[in-house]
């Protein structure tokens, strides 16, 4: 394989309040942004071009890549959909052949060393990824209907339980490629009938047009977890599989330069930990599985660590906090002083005195004490959100808090489940929140005082 281009021009407004201080190929999965997951599995599969296309906003992009070699970036002067950054990226490229890969794929360690082989292997003119299509997820996916023998049948947009669904990655040769993106409609007309499918081309269109004149595409399943990050329940979901996955590779304790455990610590059976350099497992901690710990990451007095908590750099659970199972802990956050976090949250968050939350949190966000998340509705439902006009039922985590970047909460603040926070928002203390709170908000509560006489002349004796 000689090239490949990374589109990652999207604005990923649907993934609010997360994408309104980066790019969706920015957010962070198990502490990696998406877009740099996807070059270092590039990278390590001796694809040493690779094109990542951005548009006039797309600083946060070039911030996470601008440091690998052989990564090179083209701007695509008017956002007008995948398609289109496809092209600018294609004229760009060097080698004959090329993996295109959509901006917002989380794949599993393996995904793309599986693509290569299976285009090898089929010697066909195109290789589509394809994956299983998850229950509830099929408004927003592109079917592929794959036959025994690898062979692409149809591809049609909108997804269908039972149906194969695009991997938003595939390999093809590279003037090819281009060719058929120039013929695109604009739409993905290849639909059933009475569907409405959105003004912008789609990607894998180019693969129908190649299969209707007559050329061979194969496809090749995704071996383990493909995630499209488009919602905000996405980015919890991409980011537990990921760091599962990197949990469940460990093959035995691993103790980095200056890591230590102290003997009074707990440690659950059979568990298999990871200390980065300089991270510390404190006295009476307890460790119920295995973990991994970034460098200088610190668990002390007594804290508690669930089986499959992933935690960053210098990030610290402390004081009695506690960390659910399989949580992602972003680097220089805090969970202290009997504190409980269950979830995902990104750099440089705090959590103390008594908070229980359930919740993806964003970047700086400050917690106030007593903070607390519910997770379950009274009729044991699941909260029906609202994106971009459209109500849906997530088919997963949807009735986990969703904080944006850059907030802060006073004391004794509660969210109902399923509720999203603005970025640059500021909830206050005591506020009980049953809606969504819009970006660059502040929302007090209103309180009634009622003042009445009092004292030994009315309750003494």
């Amino acid at each position: 394989m000689d090239s490949a281009v990374i589109l990652a021009a999207g604005t990923g407004s649907r993934a609010w309040p997360y994408t309104g201080v980066r790019r969706k190929a920015a957010l962070p999965v198990a502490n990696v942004p998406i877009a740099r997951r996807m070059a270092l599995d590039l990278l390590a599969n001796g694809i040493a071009d690779i094109v990542v296309v951005v548009d006039r906003e797309g600083q946060p992009v070039r911030h996470v890549l601008a440091d690998l070699d052989g990564v090179r970036f083209v701007e695509t002067p008017s956002n007008r959909g995948p398609v289109d950054a496809a092209l600018h990226g294609l004229a760009a490229v060097a080698g004959d052949r090329v993996l295109l890969c959509l901006g917002d794929i989380v794949v599993s360690r393996g995904t793309v060393r599986a693509l290569i082989d299976g285009h090898r292997a089929s010697k066909t003119e195109a290789t589509v990824l394809a994956a299983e299509t998850p229950r509830g997820l099929t408004a927003s996916c592109t079917t592929v209907d794959v036959a025994p023998d690898g062979a692409v049948r149809e591809i049609w947009g909108g997804g269908e339980e039972g149906h194969l669904r695009f991997g938003g990655m595939a390999v093809a040769r590279t003037t090819l490629l281009a060719r058929y993106l120039e013929r695109d409609p604009g739409i993905m007309p290849n639909v059933h009938v009475g569907a409405m499918p959105p003004l912008e081309g789609d990607t894998a269109f180019a693969f129908e047009m190649m299969r209707r004149d007559g050329l061979a595409v194969n496809a090749v399943m995704a071996p383990g977890f493909l995630v499209d990050v488009d919602k905000p329940w996405h980015i919890v979901q991409a980011n537990r599989l990921a760091a599962r996955e990197a949990v469940e590779a460990l093959e035995s304790t691993l103790i980095e330069e200056g890591a230590h455990i102290d003997d009074s610590a707990d440690i659950a059976p059979n568990a298999k930990l990871w200390l980065g350099r300089g991270a510390h497992i404190g006295k009476h901690c307890r460790i119920d599985g295995s973990v991994i710990l970034g460098a200088g990451a610190r668990v002390t007095c007594g804290a508690i660590l669930s089986p499959g908590v992933l935690m960053g750099a210098n990030a610290r659970c402390e004081e009695y906090g506690k960390i659910g199972d399989g949580s992602v802990i972003g680097p220089d956050s805090v969970v202290g002083h009997c504190a409980e976090f269950n979830g995902v949250m990104f750099d440089t968050v705090y959590l103390y005195h008594y908070c229980c939350i359930t919740a993806l949190i964003g970047t700086h966000v400050d917690i106030g004490a007593a903070t607390v998340c519910g997770t379950w509705r009274f009729d044991d439902g699941i909260r029906t959100h609202t994106v971009q006009g459209r109500r849906e039922t997530p088919e997963c985590y949807g009735s986990y808090t969703f904080i944006g970047d850059y907030c802060r909460t006073g004391v004794n603040a509660m969210f109902m489940p399923g509720v999203k926070v603005g970025y640059y928002s500021c909830v206050g203390g005591g506020a009980i929140v049953y809606d969504d709170v819009p970006e660059r908000t502040l929302l007090i509560p209103r309180q009634e005082h009622v003042l009445k006489p009092w004292g030994p002349e009315k309750y003494g004796w």
